[in-house]
């Protein structure tokens, strides 16, 4: 009679053979799962006014990985420096302004401090002693208003160079290209201001729907690893287990975490993984 531990070692051997496992053996256990992203946006320019700006540069194709910060499009700029020229000299002007109130408000305040010097005087006159108060009243307040110009200036010439250093359009976070929604050429307008829409990959997760008895496998802060469709495997954290709206349903639904270094392998919303429990 052959011992024990040989008959348990055939039976293995010839399970391997034909394809199973016996029961002493199993393989990981997996449940499937999907990638859900939170968010995909419209890129859009932020122009003002009823001006439309030409698109002057695509840098990017649908299906391409950026990271934030990277360029999406540059729009022309041609008609905004021309406008920043315009109100960079009106600004001077406001400030030329400005000194030659000032200098007024000089004179008039030498004027009235003459005037009322002589009020103990015989020179003294009543009438010139007030047009003289006026005078600097007047004075000050065309100071006041050649200031306020200035400022105003300023705030357009500002609002021109924001305008152009936004007409360079960066990604706002790590994303995916799915549409182009223009074309060199085109123009943008405040109307219509959108560029493209990108999928936020910084906040993809894995959604998976498990029934109630595996529960206890998923404790909030659990290292898994999961498989996407090439068979890559990477590594995610159960970050939420979702509470049960309906008590018809024995399952829950389970958000997972990925590892910011594996942000980039997924690709697609709803695309399909395989969450392995025994690891």
């Amino acid at each position: 009679m052959q011992p024990k531990n040989k008959i348990a070692l055939g039976a293995v051997v010839l399970g391997l053979h034909l394809g199973f496992f016996p029961s002493c053996l199993h393989a990981d256990e997996t449940i499937e799962g999907k990638v859900v992203t939170q968010n995909v946006g419209k890129i859009s320019s932020e122009i003002t006014g009823e001006r439309a700006i030409r698109v002057e540069e695509l840098p990017i194709q649908v299906g391409d990985r950026v990271k934030k910060g990277d360029v999406l499009a540059r729009l022309s700029t041609s008609q905004l420096s021309a406008d920043r020229t315009v109100a960079q000299r009106l600004l001077e002007e406001a400030e030329a302004t400005v000194g030659v109130a000032n200098a007024r408000l000089m004179a008039a305040t030498l004027v009235f401090s003459r005037q009322e010097g002589l009020t103990t005087s015989d020179a003294f006159r009543r009438a010139d002693y007030e047009d003289a108060e006026v005078a600097v009243r007047a004075a000050e307040s065309e100071l006041t208003r050649a200031k306020a110009t200035v400022e105003r200036r300023k705030a357009e010439v500002q609002r021109i160079q924001l305008e152009i250093s936004l007409a360079t359009i960066v990604a706002p976070y790590d994303g995916i290209v799915v549409k182009i929604l223009t074309n060199v050429g085109a123009s943008v307008t405040q109307v219509n201001p959108y560029i493209m829409e990108l999928l936020d990959t910084s906040r993809a997760e894995i959604e998976l729907e498990v029934p109630s008895n595996k529960l206890s496998r998923f404790q909030v802060g659990r290292q898994l690893s999961y498989e996407d469709e090439n068979g890559e495997k990477y590594s995610a954290k159960v970050r939420t287990i979702l509470p049960n709206l309906n008590d018809e349903n024995n399952t829950r639904l389970i958000r997972l975490e990925l590892n910011r270094g594996d942000i980039l392998p997924i690709y697609s919303d709803q695309q399909p993984v395989k969450v392995y429990l025994d690891d």
